[in-house]
């Protein structure tokens, strides 16, 4: 008996037996204010962090470290502040913050975070996140993959995750560290030292499987012969080819057959503790512990011609031309530079004419056939100029297209095929000499000359200069088929958009905040952002070309090739230095956004990968909750609620979180308009008490006798003991939280009304009705046109309509509620009314009159209208 009674008093305290005490409402809502409070005070420090990456902004270690603790102590207190509505059901929120933070603290130790996921990735594979885990090279090739005549050869990588598991299988870690340390305090050994490293590399082991993976992944890239086919295997270590190039300075090798894959693996990662590597290290001031690389394996391009191509001149970079390298062969006697090459510069302005070439003696080549060592280029071919003019424009239109990507002058290495076709085989920022140069006299009286399509409106949320043709985002299908380079716009600065984010030359938006999620994607992917313009989707014409200038906050009309070439040249050199690189990587764990659907089934706490994806499931999931709050409503029998005495058909329940009735309504049961000092309450009651809006045109008698059916089964719940049908309303003085039931229909409105632009919201959803679902779908189109040509972001399906609005006064949110209360009393009895398709249109009409408003007409709308 002694183990039974154990047993049961164990039970009864563990907490999933135990009844958890009962969240009050005015809790639950204070809690709720410090969620959003928390969050917004999250983003405005991660908005801070990504303005000191556009390098104007002066920041030393301890910023980074006091920017880390900040944002830790707002995430976890807004975590402490869920489970606390949630009743602990979101526990694992706490490991998951933990372990982000331990990340960061390492990062900013200057220790690499390795990542984890799959070691063998097809380029096809990687994902937008993964840069640190396959290393710049590869990378770079990934998101070049899907450009216009990029034409990549089949690739896969082995990422940073195989790199850290060949050295733990051989015991290596310790051993390379010790002898690295070596290095800071006897540099005049450093080749030693890497003579040693580089032995212990190749003489290791690599694993079982990842050594069946390199050899799976090779055989997909040649189905039918790949043992007998070469291939060529690069290094793609971390940072190499980004603001630091690592140029020359690790060890790639062509020509590899397939034998050799494993043993050429090898070579590659040992290639990173060569001489000269160590030594850009200690110049650089790079620390030791973040050495990792990832490796490329590619198809073997056999080239008849190959070379590299600048998109910018080095030596003259003022001028308007792209600077090309080429020999016959494979490329590497050009990168190399052990013999003579042809030069060409190439005007940077369609129809590409070669400017000046300089044709030299090209006497020998490394063969594509797979040798080694070089080969003599035969006599009569010799000084023969190794490009056409026409392959020459082809080289630097796609080079362009690659610079116009990346937003950067490019060094591009290229190869033409034994078909003559183009193929990219590299792509890595190119280093040139750059001042900070103003914008010259010249550009200044070109920019005058231009048409100005906006001036001054709105807020940059991320400086640059970008043009390309407008398009409009109004809808998923319009997100899907966003083309690269062309300039977003969208009526709403919304995190669904970071989808096309990263192929966007340019971001405009009429509603938006630069520390709203959307901002952050655009300036982790440093795309010019300009956002609350109010009317660019008004203004800018779909197709037609701009130039968005994020830097003065103006749109031209047309593209201004001379602006974008500027830029250009101005980018600064602070990009290399460590502390920048630090920032950037800290960053990576902080601010990109990768879950944006609520619905998905990754929407948990253990699909947050970064602190802004925290934030965004802490805020989806108590907003929830705050929409189920009168799921029970005999839950507010205890609550110390108030009902409303109105004229209106409505049974209404008001619970005062603070500041949202006149202490005079402490004294009794019964609540009058005029003693509501919630604010949105206050303008929301102001658009359903209007005098005209419950009435509409007569409704057929058999639905007469329905609804006074419904509304007297209210009437008698309310008068007998059960509370079930009421309506319920919290409100603070800044807030209101309204869940209304009428019949069949249920609408609720959360609203956020306060002197910040920024935290202003608007959530509304309605659904129900009842008729069929083709009326009440005709209905719910009739709202989502009205809903989104008065501003709203909206979205919907069969019956269903939800619409939001974000980052406005006050003003304009007390007016939003004044015409959502307007639109309750209108609709309510509108859905067996629509007999046919031609009422959406007939009623849209009627309350677009009645209310003052005229119709927008941008193509948003009338796309909203027929669905």
């Amino acid at each position: 008996m002694k183990l039974a009674g154990q047993i049961l008093s164990f039970i009864r305290n563990v907490s999933i037996f135990r009844k958890e005490p009962k969240v009050s409402f005015h809790d639950l809502f204070v809690h709720f204010h410090q969620i959003l409070e928390g969050n917004n005070a999250t983003m405005e420090m991660v908005a801070d962090m990504e303005d000191k990456l556009g390098g104007q902004y002066v920041f030393d270690r301890k910023y980074m470290e006091d920017s880390i603790a900040n944002i830790e102590k707002a995430v976890l207190q807004s975590a402490y502040n869920l489970n606390f509505i949630s009743g602990n059901k979101d526990l694992e929120l706490y490991s998951v913050i933990e372990k982000l933070a331990r990340q960061l603290k390492q990062e900013l130790a200057g220790e690499l975070v390795i990542p984890g996921g799959r070691i063998v990735l097809a380029l096809e594979d990687i994902e937008e996140t993964m840069d640190e885990a396959v290393g710049n090279k590869a990378y770079n090739l990934f998101r070049i993959l899907n450009l216009p005549n990029t034409n990549v050869p089949p690739s896969f990588v082995v990422t940073i995750g195989g790199f850290h598991r060949y050295l733990a299988m051989n015991n290596l870690h310790d051993q390379i560290n010790a002898l690295m340390g070596e290095c800071k305090n006897k540099e005049s050994s450093i080749e030693v030292i890497s003579n040693k490293i580089r032995l212990l590399i190749l003489n290791g082991e690599i694993p079982t499987r990842l050594r069946h993976e390199i050899l799976k992944a090779a055989e997909a890239i040649y189905p039918r012969n790949s043992e007998s086919a070469c291939y060529s295997v690069r290094s793609s270590a971390v940072e190499e080819d980004g603001a630091l190039s690592f140029a020359g300075l690790h060890d790639s090798f062509l020509n590899v057959p397939f034998r050799e894959l494993l043993s050429s693996y090898k070579k590659v990662i040992a290639g990173m503790y060569s001489p000269g590597s160590i030594r850009y290290r200690i110049e650089k001031k790079l620390p030791f512990t973040d050495m990792a690389m990832a490796v490329l394996f590619q198809q073997m391009v056999e080239s008849r011609v190959a070379g590299v191509a600048y998109t910018v001149d080095p030596n003259s970079p003022q001028n308007q031309s792209c600077m090309i390298g080429a020999n016959f062969g494979l490329g590497t006697s050009v990168v190399e530079g052990n013999t003579e090459v042809d030069m060409f510069h190439v005007s940077r302005r369609r129809p590409y004419e070669v400017l000046d070439s300089r044709i030299n003696e090209k006497k020998w080549m490394l063969s594509p056939n797979g040798t080694d060592s070089p080969v003599e280029v035969s006599p009569e071919m010799r000084n023969k100029p190794s490009l056409l003019p026409d392959q020459a424009a082809s080289i630097v239109e796609t080079a362009l297209i690659i610079e116009r990507f990346f937003k950067h002058p490019m060094d591009i290495e290229w190869g033409l095929d034994d078909q003559g076709q183009l193929r990219i085989l590299q792509a890595r920022p190119l280093g040139i000499s750059r001042g900070g140069q103003s914008r010259s006299p010249e550009l200044k009286a070109l920019l005058k000359k231009q048409k100005v399509l906006l001036k001054d409106q709105g807020v940059i949320a991320y400086r640059g200069i970008g043009s390309g043709p407008v398009y409009i985002v109004h809808d998923e299908e319009s997100l899907n088929k966003f083309p690269s380079g062309a300039v977003l716009l969208a009526r709403f600065g919304i995190p669904i958009l970071s989808r096309a984010i990263p192929r966007a030359s340019a971001i405009i938006t009429d509603v938006g905040s630069p520390t709203g999620h959307m901002a952050t994607v655009a300036r982790e992917f440093q795309i010019p952002t300009i956002v609350d313009t109010g009317s660019a989707t008004r203004v800018l014409e779909p197709g037609c070309d701009v130039t968005v200038d994020a830097e003065k906050n103006i749109v031209y009309e047309g593209r201004i090739t001379d602006l974008l070439f500027h830029q250009l040249l101005e980018r600064p050199l602070f990009e290399s230095r460590y502390e920048f690189q630090i920032l950037r990587r800290l960053l990576r764990r902080i601010s990109p956004l990768t879950l944006i659907d609520p619905e998905g089934a990754n929407f948990n706490p253990r699909g947050c990968t970064t602190f802004h994806d925290v934030i965004r499931y802490i805020h989806e999931t108590s907003l929830g909750i705050l929409l189920a709050i009168a799921e029970k409503p005999s839950d507010l029998a205890g609550s110390g609620g108030r009902r409303l005495k109105s004229s209106l058909p409505l049974n209404m329940i008001l619970i005062d979180i603070g500041g949202g009735l006149d202490a005079s309504t402490q004294k009794g049961k019964w609540v009058m308009p005029e003693q509501i000092l919630s604010r949105p309450m206050k303008a929301l009651w102001a658009g359903m008490d209007s005098p005209d809006v419950w009435n509409t045109d007569p409704i057929p008698p058999d639905f007469k006798g329905l609804m006074s059916g419904l509304t007297r089964t209210q009437i008698e719940s309310v008068a007998g003991q059960t509370l079930a049908g009421l309506n319920v309303a919290v409100l603070g003085a800044d807030y209101l939280n309204m869940t209304l039931r009428v019949g069949y229909h249920f609408t609720v409105v959360d609203a956020l009304m306060g002197p910040r632009p920024e935290k202003n919201t608007i959530f509304f959803r309605f659904v129900g009705g009842a008729t069929d679902i083709t009326r009440r779908s005709r209905r719910a189109a009739l709202l989502l046109a009205i809903l989104e040509n008065i501003g709203f972001k909206v979205e919907g399906s069969g019956d269903l309509v939800i619409a939001r609005a974000v980052n406005s006064s006050a003003d304009q949110i007390k007016h939003y509620l004044y015409l959502i209360g307007r639109l309750i009393g209108f609709v309510r009895q509108l859905d067996i009314l629509m007999k046919d398709d031609t009422s959406v249109e007939l009623y849209f009409n009627r309350f677009m009159a009645a209310n003052s408003i005229i119709p927008a007409s941008d193509p948003n709308f009338r796309g909203a209208r027929k669905k």
